[in-house]
């Protein structure tokens, strides 16, 4: 019963992390290109710049990067867990040890790194080295949702499979 409320945990937690990549690549476009917004509305005298705009997004970014370790941790124990009581194969096992990597490089490296870039000044956030690391993170993000997306449906044919097995063996 622990065993399968765990791996409930894990694909939520799985699935929680897919979905806020998706939404960080959302906010980004609109978040980037809000001051076209505010310039084509003749009702609205905001101004917002891209220092602005890098404010807003660097916040969302650091908290996606706590969500991002804690989900590196919990999915490394419950992987490497699953894998020694053999519950797990070993393309599922490394899929999820490419997962930790790609969460902590993202929530420990690039994400602090972004959120200073954007505190800086425009100039520097403009600069071809942050365009170049901007790019970089964006790499990350979309291995991550690709790896992370094998991981969850890796899990959930392997749950199938194991609550089929033991199901069919009752029944005889």
């Amino acid at each position: 019963m622990s065993a399968k409320i765990l791996t409930g945990v894990y694909l939520l937690i799985v699935g929680v992390c897919i979905g806020g990549i998706i939404v960080i690549g959302f906010s980004e476009s609109v978040i980037l290109d809000i001051d076209a917004i505010f310039r084509n509305n003749e009702f609205s005298t905001t101004l917002i710049t891209k220092y602005d705009q890098g404010i807003i997004f660097s916040n969302i970014i650091l908290k996606f990067s706590y969500l991002l370790v804690f989900a590196a941790c919990f999915i490394f124990l419950y992987e490497t867990l699953s894998y020694k009581f053999q519950k797990s194969s070993f393309f599922v096992w490394i899929c999820s040890i490419l997962n930790c990597i790609l969460m902590l490089l993202f929530g420990l490296f690039y994400s602090p790194s972004i959120a200073k870039i954007f505190e800086e000044e425009p100039r520097i956030m403009a600069s071809p080295n942050s365009e170049s690391f901007f790019n970089q993170s964006e790499l990350i993000l979309k291995l991550l949702l690709l790896t992370l997306t094998i991981s969850f449906f890796a899990r959930v044919v392997l749950t199938y499979k194991k609550g089929l097995s033991l199901s069919d063996s009752k029944g005889q």
